[in-house]
């Protein structure tokens, strides 16, 4: 126990002083192996660690996906997808919340960043929810909420990281995605058009659209359509690997942003910058997360903790609920890819001991993880909202705490009918 205690101890004391999550996992990790082992032993995992740790071909889709979203950001294809969503939804109560929401919804399907997709939709969206008199609580909130869809919606970072740590079909996962992430768009939609009900004061109605303009918005978004078509119908289809659909996604993208989004040497630099810092953070949590996984399985933690479990005749739904409450805590404190694989390591093989699915699993660590890009403290789509977008923090994080109730209902949406996120890979393997 003892040896179980000091890295603990040494990993809550470096994440409460700032240090990165994959470095405080990694010096975690070592000191708890070398408590177990000698310190030799401890140096040399530290050695092979971060090849061993990287070395997997599927990972070289996590730099391409980033990459489709960053090109796709620095162009001006999100602004087209906006005045889309603004041409169809303008007229419902909260229309530009609404066309923001839809346009997060379009880009989670074009960015598995949710970073990069929450940076170019407040850069474009905010400003002009601002200059129709939108109060700063909707238009902040709306848009770091809308950012999120990107985690969930394919192609997502962490459900490819996901289905890579877990050795979990990365197309069924990502497949699994799709529903839920419709569903909880549709649910943002209705949190922004009650709200505006109630308080009408805080999005002024815009004025209705045309329908032949409506009609011709729709051709500025056919590029982006024709890209998910490719990378996802591509993958869905099994004609290329999730990493070769990346590598199309990177390459359309670059290619759509210049004939049509306006991308050239600037945004395309810029892009390129983004995506490799991007990629060494995650890489660099990969690497952590290993190493700690390892001290983990020598402690032995995992086997006794499904021992109890099972032996302590707990009922399986109990036990999933304390599970989601301790990611809703650590989502307060740590990066949700970071979050994520420093607890599959002991919850993973506990979930599918209790016979849950696998693939249903990811979806729902995928939601919580979204939740806690809203969550305060570390809320980091609502930093970048408020950093893109030029708001008021405080005024961010009141915004968003009415789309914690949709989050919340989704997750209870998908424990109570789990056939939402598994009924689409069901019919891939039928």
């Amino acid at each position: 126990m003892i040896d179980l205690i000091a890295p603990m101890l040494i990993l809550a004391v470096l994440l409460y002083i700032g240090t990165p999550v994959g470095f405080a996992m990694a010096a975690a990790g070592v000191v708890g192996i070398a408590s177990l082992t000698n310190l030799d032993v401890a140096l040399a995992l530290l050695a092979t660690g971060p090849h061993t740790s990287t070395q997997s071909f599927s990972l070289t889709a996590v730099p391409m996906f980033i990459l489709m979203a960053e090109f796709l950001g620095a162009s001006t294809l999100v602004a087209k997808l906006f005045d889309t969503a603004r041409a169809w939804f303008g007229r419902v109560p909260g229309g530009l919340a609404v066309a923001s929401i839809g346009a997060g919804a379009g880009m989670g399907a074009l960015s598995g960043s949710s970073v990069a997709a929450t940076a170019s939709l407040s850069g474009t969206t905010v400003p002009e929810m601002r200059k129709s008199g939108y109060s700063e609580r909707l238009a902040l909130g709306s848009v770091a909420s809308a950012g999120t869809l990107a985690t969930l919606i394919p192609p997502s970072v962490p459900l490819l990281i996901y289905g890579i740590t877990t050795e979990t079909s990365i197309i069924d996962v990502f497949t699994a995605g799709i529903i839920p992430g419709v569903i909880l768009a549709v649910l943002f939609v209705g949190v922004v058009v009650v709200w505006q009900r109630m308080r009408p004061e805080i999005a002024p109605i815009s004025p209705g659209t045309p329908w032949a303009e409506r009609l011709a918005s729709l051709v500025h978004t056919l590029p982006a359509v024709l890209l998910v078509v490719l990378v996802l119908g591509g993958m869905y289809s099994g004609i290329v690997t999730s990493s070769e659909a990346g590598a199309i996604g990177a390459i359309g993208a670059l290619l759509v942003g210049m004939a049509f989004g306006g991308l050239r040497g600037k945004g395309i630099i810029a892009a390129l910058r983004r995506t490799a810092e991007l990629t060494a953070a995650i890489f660099i949590i990969v690497i952590g997360a290993k190493i700690f996984s390892q001290f983990m399985t020598l402690s032995g933690v995992t086997q006794s903790l499904a021992e109890f479990v099972s032996e302590g005749g707990f009922p399986p739904l109990l036990v999933l609920v304390v599970i989601l409450l301790v990611y809703a805590v650590l989502g307060c404190f740590m990066d949700g890819l970071g979050m994520m694989l420093l607890t599959l390591p002991v919850f993973f093989p506990l979930i599918v001991e209790l016979g849950y699915d696998p693939v249903w699993f990811g979806v729902i660590i995928a939601v919580v993880i979204e939740l806690g890009l809203i969550t305060p403290p570390v809320g980091l789509n609502v930093y970048v909202t408020v950093g893109s977008g030029k708001g008021d923090l405080g005024a961010a994080f009141r915004g968003v705490t009415r789309f914690y109730v949709a989050v919340v209902f989704l997750v209870v949406l998908l424990i109570a009918f789990p056939d939402i996120a598994t009924w689409l890979p069901s019919l891939r393997e039928s």
